[in-house]
């Protein structure tokens, strides 16, 4: 059984504040490396990348990290719901990230195509761990049904699949998504997750108070590794989630 140290806020813009200072001291650390991150998309990740530009936005605290995608929606880059959209636009773009740091997820291209092409792609570039790229740190969420990445409850055979990266599909809107595979958001040296928002308080409690093992791709992955950390304002009785 795993524990996840939770980290506790007095609201969520400070958990995105801990979590961004978090993520800063590993970057620091790194200094004469490139410094590998995955990013999630959604509606924390939002709030995390304007948070970014508002307090973060001296382009020397980003120089040595290249921006890669845990998952994006197959569509194109200049769409509302493209993850990486919201990233360049909000974070991207108004911080000046050098495009060369920029390694985008093409979600207007064909999907299994896509996924083999990003996966030769961390490959060649990412230090390997166990026969896996690894990434320095990966920020993951989590959603209210408690599917992570683009890894969904109807998908849980991505958690172990050989493959880096996959194609899924989102079980209610049938949109079709390229996602990291369990297996490389395990090998990440450090997996920040933030819990932000009343939407998330439910799913929160759900996971600290589950008495029967489920397994979901959230619990699945919480339950395989020791270096997650989640940030959240919402207050439990436990400073740790056990699975």
């Amino acid at each position: 059984m795993n524990s996840t140290p939770v980290q506790f806020y007095p609201d969520a813009a400070k958990s995105l504040i801990a979590l961004t200072e978090a993520l800063l001291v590993s970057v620091a650390a790194r200094t004469r490396k490139p410094f590998y991150l995955a990013l999630s998309g959604g509606e924390t990740a939002q709030q995390l990348f304007a948070l970014w530009r508002s307090r973060y936005n001296d382009p020397v605290r980003w120089k040595n990290v290249h921006f890669f995608w845990v998952d994006e929606r197959c569509v194109s880059p200049d769409s509302e719901v493209s993850n990486f959209y919201w990233a360049n636009h909000l974070f991207f773009i108004p911080t000046g990230i050098p495009p060369e740091h920029i390694h985008r997820i093409r979600g207007e291209e064909p999907p299994a195509r896509e996924a083999e092409r990003y996966a030769r792609l961390i490959a060649g570039l990412l230090p390997d761990h166990e026969g896996v790229p690894r990434f320095d740190c990966t920020l993951l969420g989590i959603g209210e049904d408690e599917h992570v990445a683009s890894i969904f409850g109807n998908d849980t055979d991505l958690l172990r699949s050989d493959d880096l990266y996959a194609v899924s599909q989102q079980p209610v809107t049938g949109q079709y998504r390229v996602t990291q595979t369990g297996e490389v958001i395990l090998a990440s040296r450090e997996i920040l997750i933030a819990l932000v928002g009343e939407r998330k308080k439910e799913l929160l409690h759900r996971l600290v108070t589950r008495q029967e093992p489920t397994v979901t791709p959230a619990t699945y992955i919480l339950s395989h590794t020791s270096r997650a950390t989640i940030f959240t304002e919402i207050e439990l009785h436990s400073r740790e989630l056990s699975l």
